[in-house]
């Protein structure tokens, strides 16, 4: 992952690099009977520092305005929240403690382009941290014949969500701007959605419940994995995103 965020970096300096940075200067031309006055177009490239909170997490990232309509931007976002016996379930007298996890977030690379000054498309890609799960343990104790098994000593049960791909393309629409125009400072508000080929379950167990890990139950949930790949809507992940960014290389108006 280290060496994809340097090759994607370095590829934003090197625009950088090429593009070019034309301060708005006024030439001045004096001759004999006539003064002509040469004033050169106002450079719309700039770089600016953003943060961001959204469904994939809160994250940082920095966009490079390459004219006046087209950007780059670059950013992490992250995410990765456990809730410890956030849901308990009672299934006839046996009641059932869950605590889910939610981990998401990745580096992505995107491409901004702006068909008016405040709403834009984008499309990229991100290489995701996606990884839903949760652990399921007794509640209470079991008695099995004469022998009473305490929650501890039953194990848990872990069920997880993972993304067929790690690399997945990303398309949005977008209103506002993620680099200011005219100003310094910027807001944005973006909806759109990670396409990750699928999702994929996995299923482990502890102590009493390590059976679950069987060859049986494995067959069983890989057949369930190939039903999940025929669905439209297995492996999308839903991103509605805001952002606040500061210009901080560039000319305003």
């Amino acid at each position: 992952m280290k060496k994809i965020a340097t090759i994607l970096f370095a590829s934003v300096f090197s625009v950088m690099l090429m593009a070019q940075t034309q301060n708005e200067t006024t030439t001045t031309t004096t001759t004999t009977n006539q003064t002509v006055t040469l004033v050169k177009p106002r450079s719309y490239f700039g770089m600016a520092l953003g943060v961001s909170a959204s469904t994939n997490g809160l994250g940082v990232n920095v966009t490079t305005a390459l004219n006046k309509r087209v950007a780059i931007r670059l950013g992490y976002e992250k995410v990765d929240m456990t809730f410890n016996d956030a849901f308990s379930y009672n299934m006839g007298g046996q009641a059932l403690n869950v605590s889910p996890t939610w981990k998401a977030g990745g580096l992505s690379a995107i491409l901004d382009l702006y068909l008016i000054k405040g709403f834009y498309v984008s499309g990229g890609v991100v290489l995701t941290d996606m990884n839903i799960a949760a652990t399921l343990k007794s509640g209470n104790s079991i008695k099995i014949g004469d022998i009473e098994f305490k929650p501890d000593e039953l194990g848990e049960l872990g069920l997880t969500v993972k993304p067929l791909n790690k690399m997945a393309p990303y398309a949005a629409i977008g209103f506002g701007r993620n680099i200011s125009r005219d100003h310094r400072l910027a807001m944005s508000l973006e909806v759109g959605a990670y396409y990750m080929g699928s999702y994929v379950l996995g299923l482990t167990g502890t102590k009493l419940f390590e059976a679950n890990g069987d060859p049986a139950n494995q067959a069983s949930l890989n057949k369930l994995n190939e039903t999940l790949k025929s669905f439209s809507w297995s492996g999308y992940y839903p991103v509605v995103k805001l952002g606040l960014s500061y210009k901080f290389l560039g000319q305003n108006k």
